[in-house]
């Protein structure tokens, strides 16, 4: 039996590869807070644990609305954005990058959120055709 080419290994869908990423990113944040090679509490490992599916569930739908052949993915961009915003925020406000107040810091999440939402709503609705709802006699 000979070496499998390389080339034969490769997927042929590109969120295979995102989502192997997004496995071994989880097993990596398992390991480092089981065996406390980092000093997070568990509010904060599960930020970073939404961080990274928010995040890889964007590549995924970027990769699927931009892949040749298959339908434009709007509606998932835009969510997918909305939730990786909001999981940055909220890392962000559970790891201390900034000193706001507990006030400050729920306003501008929701604020931030609310306003990406919308946006990214408004956008996706844009790029889709919905079609009417049939009347009802």
């Amino acid at each position: 039996m000979s070496t499998p080419d390389a080339a034969t290994l490769r997927s042929a869908d590109p969120k295979v590869v995102v989502g192997a990423f997004g496995t071994l990113s989880l097993a990596t944040i398992t390991l480092l807070t089981v065996f406390t090679v980092v000093e997070w509490t568990a509010a904060q490992t599960a930020l970073l644990t939404a961080e990274v599916a928010a995040v890889g569930a964007l590549f995924a739908a970027a990769l699927a609305h931009l892949k040749k052949g298959t339908a434009k993915e709007h509606v998932a961009l835009a969510a997918t954005f909305t939730a990786s915003v909001s999981a940055t925020l909220a890392l962000g406000s559970g790891f201390a990058w900034w000193s706001l107040t507990e006030a400050q810091t729920g306003a501008l999440l929701g604020i931030v959120t609310a306003v990406i939402g919308v946006a990214s709503g408004l956008f996706a609705r844009g790029k889709v055709e919905a079609p009417t709802t049939a009347r009802v006699k």
